[in-house]
């Protein structure tokens, strides 16, 4: 008997066979390190310029505002000091010299003559009878120590003097220097720090490499950060020769400026990525297991430029971890992972520069600052406003890729509907892509809603709990297993929440197998 050639068709099933899926979450941040078909649910694939901070919503990402251009000499680092008794200052050091900032107008100078570019290694010690000081190290001049009236004093490159490292830490009424393999400590509150050490028998030594930072916590002493491994010392209140360093961890911390406390944890860059110290579970006792906090973003990390890799920083501000690397072809920072410690989920900021971060009051708000990492010396308050200082910022977020529950079944029709903040006359283009096919423009939606024009005649009603929506239709684009979704925008606009995302969902049918014989 002669075989019949069957010939599979499709058509969309009953209503029994509808489907959906809605995303109201994605505070789980970016994943791009597992395939986007078994991404979680409260996760995207890309989040670019995404502030992921309020569980529910989405909403484009705070921009920066000039503070000061220092023309062709760019700024180095940023900190704060705060003089006890004194107005606090916004600090930047400035090629070999060093400026000065009180809230508003520009930067003063001060006046100091170095021989090397001032680095971020300073730190703010205690110094009695007179008050706070700064000391000043960039590791090849002499230490510079320096008062709330910026009057500066070399303290010289003696025994009794501090070390020329970038690497130190004030703990104990004590300054804690980091040079190679040894660490050194002064005496206790010092009148004069040009005699406050003995660098021939007030040190430790141990093998932690190349300098990189240390951290002072409040129960565990002192975590020692080298290139090689992290050390940890707690020390008596007068240290003495028994007071015996231990190994943290076997390996070390790439960039000294990204190790900061976040919360309980200790976090910096190591040479796989964002670890963290933890002051209940070391990181030790999961070696070989655990992996980095920043696991989750590998073409980021894939993206890094590592010949680069000391010049990354970090701050921590408004309850987020913000570490700015340098990515493959550039000499700078030029993105920015952004840790929500509370959710242990990433997003990314693409657009900024940082050479350095450091956080001032003004006015009894804390805000964020950062020195540009150009040619161009200029000074940016940070995570504030609508713009990158006039420049659009550029949202984007790309979706997991859903199957509706039926990974093996093919779908045809329905829609993505997208709804998000009515906030103005503006467009947020939505993309869709099928089964890891190229993007297609689906169509905008527009974030004017039922907002009130003027002029207008009164009364009027206000909605400010309203929505805008839009269904978009993927029926013209056949049948299909996986479905992606991107939208987009890059526009200035006149408030950073303009655009906010608040649900996107998926609905379509299976295709109804249907057998045709042929002869």
């Amino acid at each position: 008997m002669a075989r019949r050639k069957v010939t599979p068709s499709y058509t969309a099933a009953g209503d029994d066979q509808y489907l959906f899926v809605v995303t109201r979450d994605v505070s789980g941040g970016e994943n791009n390190r597992m395939h986007p078909s078994v991404i979680p649910e409260n996760q995207s694939e890309t989040l670019i310029n995404v502030d992921i901070g309020v569980v529910g919503e989405r909403k484009r990402r705070p921009g920066t505002t000039l503070i000061d251009d220092f023309g062709s000499t760019a700024a180095t680092s940023l900190f704060n000091f705060e003089a006890q008794g004194e107005t606090p200052v916004l600090m930047a050091t400035v090629g070999t010299g060093l400026k000065h900032w009180s809230g508003t107008g520009t930067f003063g100078s001060v006046t100091i003559t170095l021989t090397d570019s001032l680095a971020t290694g300073m730190v703010k010690a205690y110094k009695t009878p007179t008050g706070d000081v700064i000391l000043l190290s960039n590791g090849t001049d002499n230490v510079q120590e320096i008062t709330p009236a910026y009057a500066v004093t070399d303290l010289g490159d003696t025994n009794t003097s501090p070390p020329k490292t970038t690497v130190m830490a004030n703990f104990r009424n004590r300054i804690w220097a980091l040079k190679n393999d040894i660490l050194y400590f002064s005496d206790a509150a010092p009148s004069d720090w040009s005699a406050a050490f003995d660098r021939t028998s007030n040190a430790y030594r141990m093998p932690v490499g190349e300098e990189r930072a240390i951290l002072a916590t409040r129960e565990a002493g002192l975590i020692i950060m080298g290139k090689d491994q992290i050390w940890g010392l707690n020390p008596s209140t007068v240290p003495v020769a028994t007071d015996k360093p231990e190994k943290l961890l076997s390996y070390g911390c790439v960039a000294g400026n990204t190790a900061l406390q976040v919360g309980d944890d200790y976090l910096f860059m190591s040479q796989d990525g964002v670890r963290a110290l933890k002051r209940t579970i070391q990181d030790k006792l999961q070696s070989g297991e655990s992996k980095p906090l920043s696991y989750l973003l590998k073409d980021e990390y894939d993206d890094i430029n590592w010949s680069q890799i000391k010049k990354a920083c970090a701050v921590v501000f408004d309850n987020k971890y913000f570490i700015a690397l340098p990515t493959i072809g550039s000499s700078v920072n030029n993105v920015v992972w952004v840790y929500y410690p509370a959710q242990q989920a990433w997003s990314v900021i693409k657009g900024w520069k940082v050479a350095a971060w450091a956080t001032y009051d003004v006015g009894g708000e804390e805000r964020l600052y950062y020195a540009e990492a150009s040619a161009d010396g200029k000074i940016y308050r940070a995570w504030s406003g609508s713009s990158d200082n006039s420049t659009a910022i550029e949202f984007q977020e790309t979706s997991r890729s859903v199957d509706l529950g039926q990974p093996i079944k093919k779908k045809v029709g329905g829609e993505l509907k997208v709804t998000a903040k009515p906030s103005g006359d503006y467009y947020l283009s939505v993309y869709g892509s099928f089964d890891n096919g190229g993007f297609n423009l689906l169509g905008t939606l527009h974030l004017l809603g039922n907002l009130v024009t003027f002029p207008t005649t009164f009364p009027v009603l206000f909605y400010p709990d309203s929505k805008v929506y839009k269904k978009f239709h993927l029926d013209p684009y056949g049948s299909w297993y996986n479905f992606t979704w991107k939208l987009y925008h890059n526009t200035v606009t006149t408030n950073y929440d303009d655009v906010t995302v608040y649900e996107t969902s998926v609905t379509s049918h299976l295709e109804e197998y249907i057998a045709e014989e042929e002869a």
